[in-house]
């Protein structure tokens, strides 16, 4: 794997990310989610997990962005009111604090990453976060309810 590689990756990703949740147009940000998606399928097959990768890349980087702008769509809205003082406050607090607590846990080990085979992520998908796995697929299935239901509202 090369460091260069992964760390250019990883500044994209960021720089999407950011862009994703500070435009104020919704679709250009419902776009920079797809890329941050993308790019981050790239980063697992920088680090050699092709199955994770493509899983990344058919569900977040394909299906989670046009479920968005169908939602975008139906609703009709196209602007959001950008954030307020507080919100930029509380993103950069968390930053810190995430910041804070990876500088505290990255770094010990060996450093050597071991490929998982498909075989046992699906186990443990099925398995050990089987509860997270379903409480994500209801959270999509809601938020899409919801969006069909104002866009009933207002268009009614």
């Amino acid at each position: 794997m090369s460091l260069t590689a992964f760390y250019a990756l990883a500044a994209f990703v960021l720089v999407f990310a950011i862009l994703a949740v500070t435009t104020a147009s919704m679709v250009r940000a419902a776009l920079s989610l797809a890329i941050t998606f993308f790019l981050i399928a790239g980063l697992y097959l920088l680090l050699g997990s092709p199955a994770l990768a493509a899983i990344q890349f058919m569900v977040n980087a394909s299906a989670i962005p046009i479920m968005t702008l169908f939602i975008i769509m139906m609703t009709q809205s196209r602007t959001s009111a950008g954030p307020r003082s507080w919100q930029i406050a509380a993103g950069l607090l968390a930053a810190a604090a995430a910041l804070v607590f990876f500088k505290g846990n990255v770094g010990h080990g060996d450093g050597q990453i071991t490929p998982v085979s498909p075989e046992t992520l699906g186990v443990n998908l099925l398995q050990a976060a089987l509860l997270p796995f379903e409480v994500a697929s209801v959270l999509l299935l809601l938020a899409m309810v919801g969006a069909i239901v104002l866009a009933r509202r207002r268009a009614g």
